[in-house]
């Protein structure tokens, strides 16, 4: 298969990048009181009720693209630890790095933004810009640049904790999926289970660190999953867009609607499957824009929401569309900006760290990379 160098997944990329671009479309519409409203389960206008609660929600399904962002952390943090011998020492350094040096950074961004732009309570705003008027205090500071307690001065960075989790516990995902292997289907459908168990027992590390798993047990599996043919690709995809929206046009007092994150879970799972093994779906997701939004993904999901929040505190109450209009491109510019001068840098010191950290032993090293070689040669 082209475009996949290092036995990386290029289309999976360009799933990470529309992801992204959802998020950041999510946001920039809660500053809309309609939108938030909705979000919130408040009362909907019924002129906006069409976009809020019908399948079309998946243009701006925030929450559900996170699901997705994690789904797709299990799978490419697991696949390369399952097809070669994982240095663990060098990996857990290089990953806090590689996450850490960026999200301190974007606290600093937000912080700069929190301090020009103040964050006053304002009739007419939404309900979600009014939930960002909050205190500044040296906790909260801590708090976010630790992720130990992220607040809403940049309210994205609440995955991030269940993404630096996942990370200091990849080793047990890993022999997890490895153990499973065989049966990873199963693996599939138990997480997503138990990930929607967590919602009624209050246990967020259950919920959360579960749809990682999915996507550990995709990885797993991921040899013995069929390249899916055009006519059935068409059909998995429509019903994956609609569950992974399901809570949003199906009553909560519908039956089986208890089963809804379970649905959002699998569907988030199946368009993992897609990106990778169905050919339009790569065709699309290797394109220049999706590819461009998955190469600052990280980048966009952690500076795009203390200026949309900062653009809706400016301008006029009367005139909320303008805050969409001016967010959503000025928060690409930021992210190519952020991504050159912030993520590119960690993201070379992480790699940096890990190959100081590897070992001497040029044996080794050789090793790794005649592994490296030959599984390029299996992806091509």
């Amino acid at each position: 298969m082209r475009d996949r160098p290092a036995g990386r997944i290029g289309s999976l990329d360009g799933l990470r990048g529309v992801a992204a671009a959802v998020v950041l479309i999510h946001h920039s519409l809660l500053t809309i009181p309609s939108f938030a409203n909705g979000n919130l389960h408040l009362p909907v206008p019924d002129t906006r009720a069409w976009l809020v609660y019908s399948p079309l929600h998946v243009f701006w399904a925030g929450g559900e693209a996170v699901f997705v962002f994690f789904v797709l952390s299990g799978f490419v943090l697991t696949l390369p630890a399952l097809r070669r011998t994982q240095d663990w020492n060098a990996y857990f350094p290089s990953r806090l790095i590689r996450l850490y040096l960026p999200v301190i950074a974007s606290v600093l961004f937000a912080l700069v933004l929190f301090l020009l732009v103040p964050r006053t309570p304002t009739t007419g705003q939404s309900a979600w810009v009014l939930r960002h008027a909050q205190s500044l205090s040296l906790d909260g500071l801590l708090g976010d640049v630790t992720l130990l307690a992220p607040t809403r001065m940049n309210s994205p960075l609440w995955s991030l904790t269940w993404e630096v989790a996942f990370s200091l516990l990849l080793p047990l995902f890993v022999s997890i999926a490895a153990v499973t292997r065989r049966y990873w289907w199963i693996t599939v459908i138990v997480a997503a289970l138990l990930s929607t168990a967590g919602h009624p027992l209050r246990m967020q590390w259950l919920t959360y660190l579960s749809m990682f798993l999915v996507g550990s047990a995709l990885a797993a599996g991921w040899e013995r999953i069929p390249t899916v043919r055009r006519p059935v690709g068409w059909v998995l995809f429509l019903a994956s867009l609609l569950g992974i929206t399901c809570s949003w046009w199906i009553p909560n007092d519908a039956p089986g609607a208890v089963f809804g994150s379970t649905v959002i879970l699998l569907s988030a799972a199946m368009l993992v499957v897609l990106a990778g093994k169905w050919l339009p779906a790569e065709r699309v997701l290797l394109g220049s824009v999706p590819r461009t939004l998955g190469r600052v993904s990280f980048s966009l999901y952690l500076v795009h929401e203390p200026i949309a929040v900062s653009i809706a505190n400016l301008v006029p109450t009367a005139h909320p569309w303008l805050t969409p209009v001016i967010a959503v491109p000025l928060a690409l510019v930021v992210s190519v900006f952020f991504a050159r001068f912030v993520e590119l840098p960690a993201h070379r010191l992480a790699k940096t760290v890990a190959r100081r950290l590897s070992g001497a032993d040029p044996a080794k090293r050789r090793g790794r990379r005649v592994a490296d070689v030959t599984e390029r040669s299996r992806a091509s």
